[in-house]
């Protein structure tokens, strides 16, 4: 995984309801959003769900580990970012300049059918809700999509998830897993409704997503441990334990199955009632 160092000082934090990352300038001479909570699981959640969302071809910001540097740490905003929390690696995603974040606001924007047609790749969104039910995703629903919509120079958009920290039920993978709700998808969202409840190819897209489904869980079982080894040691994690959570969790055949029903039962409910 890229390794990366900051060069000048953090530009800003943002207020965010969570973990308040911040931006930082790096010596690939990017931008990079940078968390560096305080407990090194949330930074594993991020880093483990970003792996798994490019095997399952989910759109997210390019990942990185970064080290930021404490003379990088401004005086003025010392008394919200505590040193010891920058000593070990941080998690850091590229940021996407211009990028807009959905929220209720940008509902009025998807109302129009020609907005609507240059988002490429809408039915991203449907793949994005399985992949919040099979990692017990409680914090994207309509009141917090942790989407972004990403606009290039042609004027056509692509949806990118962010914010995995609170996955496997907001950190409990080691009590075992529980299905999130029907106020814990995105699939119950005004957003889900005009972008598919009368698009005539939300069915056969819905298949299309199932069948794959089980294709991109073997592919991750199957990546499992190369993606372990990306884990660097500074987040002091027993990585041993871990993993035999995951294989007696996400890939049990009997969760695996139980998020298939959840699944249809949300789309029927939601968006094709």
């Amino acid at each position: 995984m890229k390794q990366l160092k900051t060069i000048e000082s953090v530009k800003k934090i943002f207020e965010t309801a969570g973990s308040y990352p911040v931006l930082v300038f790096c010596d690939d001479f990017k931008f990079w959003v940078c968390k560096y909570d305080k407990f090194p699981i949330y930074l594993f959640n991020e880093l483990l769900a970003s792996e798994f969302a490019k095997i399952w071809s989910i759109k997210t910001p390019e990942t990185s580990l970064i080290t930021v540097k404490e003379e990088h740490i401004p005086d003025d905003m010392r008394y919200r970012l505590q040193p010891q929390w920058f000593r070990k690696d941080c998690f850091g995603s590229l940021y996407l300049d211009g990028a807009k974040e959905i929220d209720q606001t940008t509902y009025s924007l998807f109302k129009d059918k020609k907005f609507r047609d240059r988002v490429s790749d809408k039915f991203d969104f449907i793949k994005i809700a399985l992949f919040d039910i099979w990692l017990s995703n409680e914090d994207r629903h309509h009141n917090n999509f942790n989407l972004l919509l990403h606009t290039t120079e042609n004027r056509t958009s692509f949806f990118y998830a962010i914010d995995h920290v609170n996955i496997f039920n907001t950190n409990s993978l080691k009590n075992g897993l529980y299905e999130i709700n029907e106020h814990e998808t995105i699939l119950n969202s005004e957003l889900a409704r005009i972008l598919f409840s009368k698009n005539t190819r939300t069915n056969q897209y819905i298949e299309e997503v199932i069948r794959n489904f089980y294709l991109c869980i073997s592919e991750c079982k199957d990546n499992l441990n190369e993606i372990l080894k990306k884990v660097p040691n500074s987040w002091n994690l027993n990585i041993i334990d871990l993993q035999e959570q995951l294989e007696k969790s996400i890939f049990q055949d009997a969760w695996i199955k139980k998020c298939e029903i959840t699944f249809r039962q949300f789309l029927k409910y939601f968006i094709l009632n």
